[in-house]
Formats: structure tokens, C-alpha cells, sequence
């Protein structure tokens, strides 16, 4: 199985992104029921270390996380591009991201080595293809503040269109006052 953990967005949220995606000139959108922040991506794993990982986050303590979308930016290049908005989160994020690798640490599991940019991935293109129509209309973009009150533990399987994720766990996150 190819895994990661991501917050999970909340419906508001992802109508708001899934609003702005029917502006987009070009690429192909994620699916709204594809739209998360990714925290960590596990790769392939079996149904062994599926069941190590969903036991290590059972006991995740974090608040909700209040979160605000701004600023395109694209990743990748030469074999294709993902357009996305850049996640505020502040420290909360930061810190729960760092409890999410340590819950993995424990349990014997080690994530791929990628730097955190927390962000929402809102488009695909070719390598070749011209981003800037896409960028152009992510410039004045803000989507939030929100909340986000659960982490997910998700399947993702690959298909020629893209790829289809399966939610397998849900652990929630403390409600904010």
C-alpha cells in the first residue's frame, strides 16, 4: 500500500478550493475528495506497517490546527508540476507535524526524508505546460482562516487519470476554543 498522513480538510474548505479550481485555464484539478495537507509521506508499506503506523497515532495529542491558504507555488518541473496554495499554520503546524514523524519513530517506521512546506496541491500539469495562467489566478488567492480537527491515515493508489486516496484511520485533533 502507498501511504501518507494528512490533515484533513474541512468541507467548507475544500468547496472554497474546488470554487477556485473552475477558474483554472489549464491542467487537470485534484479531485475534492483528493484536497489535504500532506504531513508525511510513507511510500509502499504492508499491511504490517500499515497496522504499526495506525496503532502510533492512535494516541496523537494535538489541538485542531487553524490554518489560512495564500501564495501559488509550484513543485516539480521537468517531469510534471503540481500547483498548489501555501498552508499557514504557524508553530501548531510545525509542532504537529514534528509529533506526527515522532509517533513513527516509535513505532519503527521512517518516513521519506522531504522537507515540510505545508501546502494544499490544486492542480497537475505536463512539464512542458505553462503554469502562469494557473499562478495568475492563485496570486490574489486566500483561503481561510479554518480549522481542521483531524488527522487520516490515508491509501493512495495510482491510476492513468490520478491518483484515487482512501481514508483508512481518522484520529482527532483537540477542538479549539
Amino acid at each position: 500500500m502507498r501511504l501518507f498522513i494528512a490533515l484533513s480538510l474541512p468541507e467548507t474548505a475544500r468547496s472554497t478550493l474546488e470554487a477556485l479550481q473552475s477558474r483554472f485555464p489549464v491542467g487537470r484539478a485534484v479531485p475534492f475528495d483528493n484536497l489535504h495537507l500532506t504531513l508525511a509521506f510513507l511510500g509502499d508499506r504492508t499491511e504490517e506497517e500499515a497496522e504499526a503506523i495506525h496503532e502510533g497515532l492512535q494516541n496523537l495529542r494535538s489541538p485542531a490546527q487553524r490554518l489560512t491558504l495564500s501564495g501559488g507555488t509550484v513543485f516539480g518541473r521537468r517531469h510534471g508540476q503540481a500547483i498548489a496554495l501555501e498552508a499557514d499554520g504557524g508553530a501548531d503546524l510545525t509542532t504537529l507535524h514534528t509529533r506526527v514523524l515522532s509517533r513513527l519513530r516509535g513505532v519503527g517506521i521512517a518516513p521519506e526524508r522531504r522537507r515540510f512546506r505545508p501546502h494544499v496541491t490544486l492542480s497537475r500539469m505536463g512539464g512542458r505546460e505553462n503554469a502562469g495562467p494557473v499562478l495568475a489566478v492563485l496570486a490574489s488567492a486566500t483561503v481561510g482562516p479554518f480549522v481542521c480537527d483531524a488527522v487520516s491515515l490515508y491509501a493512495s493508489t495510482l491510476h492513468p487519470d490520478g491518483a484515487i486516496h482512501e481514508e483508512l484511520s481518522r484520529y482527532p485533533l483537540a477542538v479549539l476554543i
